[in-house]
């Protein structure tokens, strides 16, 4: 995945940071005034048999760091469901060096608690910097980032720093009540947070700017894109079409929030929402979004509901944006289109358009259709038809396995192969697959020639007969040694036809598609006008 490179805000945040706890670290380690001053400003502490003294017990055990962690590991869960990943992976590596990182950093500092600490299990362990905070701050940018990255309201996010800024000011308050720390290990525990949370978001490739930081410079840039583009009417505004699956888009109310944020801030106009059907996967949505004339149509779903806008879009010139949110999603990840549902969003609308293939297919002389990633005859086309879609949203591409196990006895198929008109080409073979890309889920290459922009199509011929051909056949192939394999042809052409004696079901970009005796592809070449990463 090609990935956006952080801005210079975000790298002098992290810098100011990473920067001001080293300080402050060594200014606590050398600092032969600080003692006296943590004393000076140390208030006298709480009786833990008061009520206030047990009032502030019970918040030191209820912001206790443990279930804060616990917490943003349960949201990282739930952003990484709804196709948020780089917030889940920022989500998860916050609790890894907030956790992690400031127990190391107690261990090598090794300074006590004050000596009259309330003795509490929320005050064991050394002192500094405090976990508490630390742990609070890092809860703190992270709730924040959750609504940025979802795109609330501006108003929300101002109301979250000031909330978030409270809640450090009443667990730091509640710390130096219980005399669990000195204040300069409560400024320590801040700034620790903040720098983990701010490293972690830079590593994941989420954005660091203040939740309520104005993006009123990006608009503006758009407006101005709008007005030059826009052609005959100066005040014309771009329109978009999104063609989604619903049983894919986990969270339709943030999908939909995050893509309006998207058009407004651009300059486009209200979206054309167009949702697909099981008897309509998106042809009928795709044509209507043609004829009302979308200068965008993005494609939210997985391979199949992918495939069929494409095949729609195919020759149209209209731009295709792809927000994955199936299971392979192979089109994508060949392309290098994020998998990450936000990002994703960026590159429809900022990236570079690319023209791709699109492959005709023939069914038995008398069906056309399309497909832009992989089709098969036989056994793959077995595998797809007999995975459990319900297991394929619980394990997601393991369920394939499950699949293919119950196929291995699959028989061989007798295909007579025609490339280009030209001499027929007779083979037994197990696995007949054709190729637009080349790389399977985990970046598998099974057809690693396969570029989908050359005009060309690869034939993949599997014709393996026993077992252990088949080990060593997968072995040559995940090692990328499989050049020589004698069980192994790949043919290429523009148009290559395929006739199976015994006929038997195919495939179009993982979807069943039926039953066939001859399947005939054709390319297209550069037929689609993709938007990849810049």
């Amino acid at each position: 995945m090609v990935r956006k490179p952080p801005s210079r805000t975000s790298l002098v945040i992290v810098i100011c940071l990473v920067a001001a706890i080293c300080g402050w670290t060594v200014l606590v380690l050398t600092a032969a005034w600080l003692p006296e001053w943590d004393a000076r400003v140390a208030p006298a502490p709480l009786q833990p048999t008061s009520a206030p003294g047990q009032i502030a017990a019970a918040l030191a055990l209820v912001t206790e760091p443990a279930l804060i962690y616990l917490s943003l590991l349960f949201v990282a869960l739930w952003a990484y469901r709804g196709r948020m990943r780089n917030l889940a992976g920022a989500l998860v590596l916050m609790v890894v060096l907030g956790y992690g990182g400031g127990w190391l950093l107690k261990q090598l500092i090794g300074r006590q608690r004050p000596a009259d600490a309330v003795q509490l299990i929320t005050a064991q362990g050394y002192a500094y910097p405090s976990s508490h905070l630390t742990a609070a701050s890092v809860g703190v940018v992270a709730v924040g980032t959750v609504l940025v990255v979802t795109r609330h309201r501006r108003v929300v996010q101002l109301r979250w720093a000031i909330i978030g800024a409270l809640i450090l000011i009443l667990i730091g308050s509640d710390r130096l009540l219980l005399a669990a720390h000195h204040l300069s290990d409560l400024i320590g525990g801040v700034l620790f947070g903040a720098a983990a949370a701010a490293v972690s978001l830079l590593i994941a490739g989420v954005s660091v700017l203040p939740p309520f930081a104005s993006n009123r410079p990006r608009a503006r840039v758009a407006r101005r894109a709008v007005d030059t583009d826009a052609g005959p009417s100066r005040h014309t505004k771009k329109r978009c079409a999104v063609v989604y699956n619903p049983a894919r888009v986990a969270d339709w109310v943030g999908f939909r929030r995050a893509l309006d944020y998207e058009l407004r801030t651009r300059g486009w106009a209200q979206a054309m929402w167009l949702e697909t059907r099981v008897d309509d996967p998106g042809r009928s949505q795709t044509r209507r979004a043609i004829e009302l004339g979308a200068d965008l149509v993005i494609a939210a779903g997985g391979d199949g509901t992918v495939r069929v806008v494409a095949a729609e879009l195919a020759e149209s010139g209209i731009p295709f944006g792809v927000i994955p949110a199936g299971t392979g999603n192979l089109l994508a990840k060949n392309l290098g289109i994020p998998l990450d549902e936000r990002a994703a969003m960026e590159v429809a609308f900022g990236g570079r358009t690319r023209e791709i293939d699109v492959v005709q297919v023939t069914i038995d002389d008398d069906r056309k259709d399309h497909f832009v990633v992989l089709a098969g005859i036989g056994i793959d086309a077995m595998i797809m038809q007999e995975t459990n879609p319900d297991l394929k949203r619980a394990v997601g591409s393991a369920a394939y396995f499950l699949a293919a196990a119950r196929n291995a006895n699959h028989p061989a198929l007798h295909a007579t192969i025609t490339v280009d008109d030209g001499e027929p080409i007779r083979r037994r073979a197990h696995v007949l697959v054709l190729g637009n890309v080349g790389y399977l889920q985990a970046n598998i290459p099974l057809i690693p020639d396969a570029k989908p922009d050359d005009g060309l199509l690869d034939l993949l011929i599997a014709s393996a007969r026993k077992p252990t051909d088949w080990l060593r056949l997968t072995a040559k192939v995940l090692t990328r040694r499989d050049r020589d394999v004698d069980e192994l042809d790949r043919i290429t052409g523009s148009k290559i036809r395929i006739e199976v004696a015994e006929g038997d079901h195919f495939e179009l970009d993982g979807d069943p598609a039926g039953e066939c005796h001859t399947l005939e592809a054709q390319v297209l070449p550069g037929a689609l006008a993709i938007r990849v990463p810049r």
